[in-house]
């Protein structure tokens, strides 16, 4: 019986939903997976399924994940050398490798040093002149531009709106359109420096990182690849960019689809990662076979209703019917306050054992409810309190994703720009290029969400008298 492979993975039987997600032989299957309901697990039995009753050899079996901690720990758990397991960027250099290919890989700050360099030299009045010609504008008046007022946030703009152009994948065309109908002098300064960063990375042959995909998906275009199943995590997190080099390896292989993901848990948009690919999978890979696995062996029944409900309002998400084996009284807690370190101490206090994780929204938070001076940093976010002999740990709620602990104290419940939900509007140029939210707070409502269910026991929700979050007012 096929099903006798499953009863014992890394320690683990599958369960009934996770094993008809794995022996799934469509050619493109999507599965669907709660919070903690053994996503990780699943894709194992998967690959164990095709090595050894389909027979595929390892060498063909190719496995993407989003980060490098997320692929060595996929790599730890697979436990075979053959089998190829890469994040998007790494199966792009391997594929450049393969085919020959010289390139250098520019540094993180690459584009960063590069907009300092255009407003620092003169070089960027020709360039403005060439636009001039292009678009044959003529409002437009000075020749050297300047964004000296606010320099360094005018420059993290910039940076965000060209990091997103990448992301969904789009061309100069796309850019010229958009200025024949913004007329924005933003724009045209944003224009200018993407011509200068392109033309100064065909100077140098640099390849920055999404370039590297860009490259590797023409490859695919006129090489078959090797592959016949593909297995992609996280899919929830996929870019326009991604999309379009995962087509491209799959038409290329002729290799059967398998991606696995959490819509509740899509909360990247600001790296330009894009919820509906996930949504209108069916529309991008026609007959795909959809399983939902359901049962989380994280959370207890009481808090993934909680978490559900709350999740769920939003009608665009997938709806789920989320299970547990376990059972808890009153899993979330509230605790109001007027002082925060007060209740932050009343919160560990409760905890009598195991771990403990504070998440907040933002890095700064915790200076909000600890003053600096009492915080003994370690590493991985690890810290010692002032006569405390245990260790905490801080992480945002976007660091903690993937994670879990013994208890959870989330803190900056506070209905302000900087609380959660977070208030803080994007300034209006990144509205031309982000897509608009269906569903007011939509991300932030993710990310609540995320938040609930890293624990396995309790939530300690810190909660101010004054100005409480319109969310934890939603939980009541």
């Amino acid at each position: 019986m096929n099903e006798d492979i499953f009863k014992n993975i890394n320690g683990y039987p599958l369960d009934d939903e996770q094993q008809k997600a794995a022996m799934s032989n469509a050619r493109f299957n999507m599965i669907i997976a709660g919070a903690g309901s053994g996503k990780t697990l699943t894709m194992i039995g998967k690959i164990k399924y095709l090595l050894q009753v389909k027979n595929i050899n390892p060498e063909e079996i190719l496995c993407i994940s989003f980060t490098n901690e997320a692929v060595n720990s996929l790599k730890k758990k697979i436990n075979h050398d053959q089998i190829k397991v890469f994040t998007f960027h790494k199966l792009a250099i391997y594929l450049l490798e393969q085919a020959d290919i010289f390139y250098e890989l520019c540094t993180d700050s690459y584009l960063s040093e590069i907009i300092d360099l255009f407003f620092s030299q003169k070089l960027n009045s020709f360039l403005i002149k060439q636009i001039k010609k292009t678009f044959k504008i003529f409002w437009y008046q000075p020749t050297k531009i300047t964004i000296s007022k606010n320099y360094q946030e005018n420059k993290k703009i910039i940076l965000t709106f060209i990091n997103l152009y990448s992301a969904h994948n789009l061309k100069k065309e796309d850019l010229q359109k958009m200025l024949l109908n913004k007329q924005s002098s933003l724009l045209y300064i944003i224009y200018a420096i993407i011509t200068f960063y392109e033309q100064q990375k065909r100077i140098n042959h640099f390849l920055d990182f999404d370039d590297l995909i860009k490259k590797a998906l023409q490859i695919s275009k006129t090489k078959k690849l090797p592959f016949k199943e593909i297995i992609i995590d996280e899919f929830q997190d996929t870019s326009l960019l991604r999309l379009d080099f995962i087509k491209e390896i799959v038409k290329s292989s002729q290799a059967n689809l398998t991606v696995v993901g959490d819509d509740f848990q899509s909360i990247y948009k600001f790296s330009g990662c894009d919820l509906n690919i996930f949504l209108n999978f069916k529309n991008y890979f026609p007959n795909t076979k959809t399983y939902k696995i359901q049962t989380t062996y994280r959370n207890s029944n009481e808090l993934i209703k909680i978490a559900g409900d709350f999740v769920m309002k939003n009608k665009l998400q997938i709806q789920k019917e989320l299970t547990s084996l376990k059972n808890l009284k009153n899993p979330i807690q509230k605790i109001y306050y007027f002082n925060r370190y007060k209740a932050l101490l009343k919160a560990i206090k409760k905890i009598a054992t195991g771990e403990i994780l504070i998440l907040g929204r933002n890095n700064f938070d915790i200076y909000k409810f600890i003053s600096k001076e009492k915080i003994n940093w370690q590493k991985d976010g690890y810290f010692k309190l002032e006569n405390y002999p245990f260790h905490l740990r801080y992480l945002t709620i976007h660091k903690s994703k993937g994670l879990e602990s013994d208890n959870v104290i989330l803190i900056n419940l506070e209905n302000n720009i900087l609380g959660f939900p977070s208030q803080k509007q994007n300034h209006k140029i990144l509205k031309y290029i982000e897509k608009k939210e269906d569903f007011l707070f939509e991300e932030e409502r993710r990310l609540f969400y995320v938040a609930l269910t890293r624990t396995k026991n309790y939530c300690y929700l810190l909660i101010p008298y004054i100005k409480p979050s319109i969310f934890v007012k939603e939980l009541k």
